[in-house]
């Protein structure tokens, strides 16, 4: 946005709410890294927060409490070890891209299921007796 700013600055309404527009741009971006990282991934340090949305670690905590006051993410934020928890993600649209890794998700989750299934018929014999 840096290098753009002599363009930007020809369209006075749109530099009047640079800030909200970039606030919304870090939130968006925010969103796109948990939709992509596994539900076992959740556990995100500041540090990834920060370097993903561009921000200071400073801030990380003001994003993630602006997008669970919009409702966008549900979880909670461990200020002493610097890391947010990411219990639900509200999805916003969803580009192939996106379709590619729920499809991944789903093959990784049944991949998962076959794997107790399993684990229980071969030890449904046990179980039964004892």
């Amino acid at each position: 946005m840096q290098s753009q700013q002599e363009y930007i600055a020809r369209f006075p309404n749109i530099v009047k709410e640079m800030t909200y527009l970039e606030q919304k741009v870090r939130i968006i971006s925010f969103l796109e890294m948990i939709f992509e990282l596994g539900k076992d991934e959740r556990s995100i340090k500041f540090e990834k927060v920060a370097s993903h949305c561009q921000i200071e670690q400073t801030d990380v905590e003001l994003l993630v409490m602006k997008a669970m006051s919009l409702e966008l993410v549900k979880g909670t934020i461990d200020e002493v070890n610097q890391v947010v928890h990411i219990d639900w993600c509200q999805p916003r649209y969803l580009s192939k891209n996106h379709l590619q890794i729920l499809s991944n998700k789903m093959h990784n989750w049944e991949d998962k299921l076959d794997q107790v299934i399993r684990l229980v018929e071969n030890n449904s014999q046990e179980l039964i007796t004892s």
